[in-house]
């Protein structure tokens, strides 16, 4: 192949694109999703490709907006392309929405664009579908979005996983996010679940030595909600902690509580390392975690005060799934194309064997004429 010939066919770094048998499995896959979002009773909603970079400055984490891809318009405003499914879609619904239509359910299925050199520098083009209920408050909210996260992946057949459950509410209330350099360094630390330095950045703000060394636990806490409340009784937690992070703790016990009692198939465990990835986040957070695959296939949580920034005050909680992390890591009926199995007609003119084919495919089968 020429050099000029490979240049041509060659796609940008990171692009993804669906061929064939991945683009018939991928499309099935879709088709049993949109199935079960519709028997929820969630709507499907198509966001703009691209819109304005500016809307969304305050809202994009700053160690994100070197990942945005960018472009100039005709007229020389400053565009960017999706990024985020969820930002996209509040901007939408907080500019149609009224009081009297809450609450709404919407479900997307479409392509963002962000660069991810920290965790996959092979793919910059990531195939995302979700959900978003708006408008209703409270753990009955958050139950549903995690119930029907749980019927998706189980339609699909996706492997054993394991839902992580933290709160973006416990953080904001030990660093308010108006203090936005603190907040930053603090949630790496967690993220990243450096105790040492979670320690170090409690007490350079103000806290006890006692209470530093509580919350450096607390972050560091993977377990189930019996194993949560043992850690907390061992602690004078009435001296070390405020009400509104006991609150945040409560809460998300009693998801978790409300979580068993479900049933679903997948295990729940707290772990308040999870915090949020957007600053948009305001409670409960979750990621999901699959065996084979390196890093967290869907993610979701509350984000009450997102759509007030486009001038409509509702709360809202989704998920988001990264459908082709896991597209070859479970198998569906039907999953690869039945064109290997079709059945070749014959005839003497193209009438009979269009004729001969119709039957066949009356049939469910594939014809190839």
């Amino acid at each position: 192949m020429t050099n000029r010939k490979r240049a041509l066919l060659q796609l940008p770094q990171g692009a993804e694109s669906f061929y064939l048998e991945d683009a018939y499995r991928h499309r099935r896959i879709m088709e049993r999703i949109e199935r079960v979002f519709e028997l929820w009773g969630y709507l499907p909603i198509q966001t703009p490709v691209f819109d304005f970079f500016g809307v969304y400055e305050g809202l994009i984490p700053s160690h994100d907006a070197r990942s945005i891809y960018r472009l100039i318009d005709r007229e020389g405003d400053l565009l960017m392309l999706r990024y985020d499914n969820t930002l996209f879609l509040a901007k939408q619904m907080g500019l149609m929405l009224t009081e009297d239509e809450l609450p709404v359910r919407v479900w997307y299925a479409d392509t963002i664009l962000r660069h991810q050199d920290a965790e996959d520098i092979s793919n910059d083009e990531f195939f995302q579908t979700g959900v978003e209920l708006i408008g209703k408050p409270g753990a009955d909210a958050e139950l549903e979005v995690l119930a029907l996260l749980d019927r998706v992946l189980n339609e699909i057949n996706a492997p054993p996983r394991v839902v992580h459950l933290g709160s973006r509410a416990l953080l904001h209330a030990i660093v308010a996010p108006e203090s936005a350099e603190a907040a930053g360094r603090m949630r790496r630390a967690v993220a990243l679940r450096r105790s040492s330095e979670v320690a170090e950045l409690c007490i350079a703000n103000g806290c006890s030595e006692e209470r530093a060394a509580l919350l450096a636990e607390l972050f560091a806490f993977i377990g189930t909600r019996e194993e949560l409340e043992a850690l907390l009784s061992r602690h004078d937690t009435a001296r070390h902690l405020s009400e509104l992070e006991r609150e945040a703790l409560r809460y998300v016990e009693r998801i978790a509580e409300e979580y068993a009692r479900l049933e679903l198939r997948a295990e729940l465990r707290i772990d308040l390392s999870e915090v949020g990835s957007q600053p948009y986040h305001t409670g409960v957070v979750f990621n999901v975690y699959m065996e084979g695959v390196g890093s967290a296939v869907a993610s979701g949580g509350r984000y009450d005060r997102l759509l007030s920034h486009f001038g409509f005050d509702a709360p809202a909680v989704g998920f988001s799934i990264l459908l082709r992390k896991i597209e070859e890591h479970r198998l569906i009926d039907g999953a690869s194309t039945d064109a290997s199995h079709a059945v070749q007609v014959d005839g003497e003119s193209f009438v009979d064997r269009l004729r001969r084919a119709d039957a066949v495919r009356a049939d469910g089968k594939v014809a190839l004429l």
